[in-house]
């Protein structure tokens, strides 16, 4: 089986790239066509959460093995996992954490699984703009890692978050992998049959 994934960005709007992939091919290489394409090189540990449709995590696979799993719980690492077995549906969802410290991630869906096979481990079947840098300037991470403006009332502060999802796992990199606070899903996206913008995307719906 072939899959097509769509994968874009909530840092640059106009990116965009269809890969697609073996399903018996493994997360890992997923992870690396992707990178193999827009020129990113592994310099820091990844992260690929499968979410369900509001974009909430539900299974975590690590590159590397955490240092504190349980012997009795499932760990899915990357390059032992075949996309065959966590993904068998269409419009499935995946966030790829290339910076898992400052919550940088693609958004990813399956979007199509089709019979045949590949001529090549991937084929890129759309690409549209630039990637995010891989590292932020100096600046830029200082801004991120700045705190929040202590004088906003609690309640007001808590109101005004937009979530993705309720809850994010801490793991080996001694903080939470995903804050949800950090990506609007609402603030990016394309159409698959024109190619124009569309700000208005609900939550619910992947951002396409």
């Amino acid at each position: 089986m072939i899959y097509r994934f769509v994968i874009v960005s909530p840092e640059a709007r106009s990116f965009r790239r269809d890969l697609r992939v073996g399903s018996e091919a493994t997360f890992g290489d997923l992870r690396n066509a992707l990178y193999d394409e827009i020129g990113y090189s592994p310099v820091e540990p990844s992260l690929i959460y499968i979410t369900d449709h509001s974009w909430s995590q539900k299974v975590t696979i690590y590159e590397v093995e955490p240092p504190h799993s349980r012997s009795d719980e499932d760990v899915f690492l990357m390059e032992r996992t075949r996309l065959s077995e966590l993904l068998d549906t269409e419009r499935q969802r995946l966030m790829l954490l290339f910076d898992p410290d400052r919550s940088r991630a693609f958004y990813i869906e399956l979007r199509e699984i089709s019979s045949g096979s590949l001529p090549s481990p991937y084929v890129l079947s759309r690409s549209e703009g630039e990637p995010p840098l891989q590292r932020l300037p100096e600046e830029e991470v200082k801004k991120k890692e700045e705190p929040k403006v202590k004088s906003v009332a609690p309640e007001v502060a808590e109101t005004g978050k937009r979530k993705l999802n309720e809850e994010s796992t801490p793991d080996e990199y001694g903080s939470d992998a995903f804050d949800s606070t950090e990506i609007d899903p609402e603030g990016f996206g394309t159409s698959d049959e024109s190619g124009e913008f569309d700000n208005e995307i609900p939550t619910e719906d992947f951002p396409l």
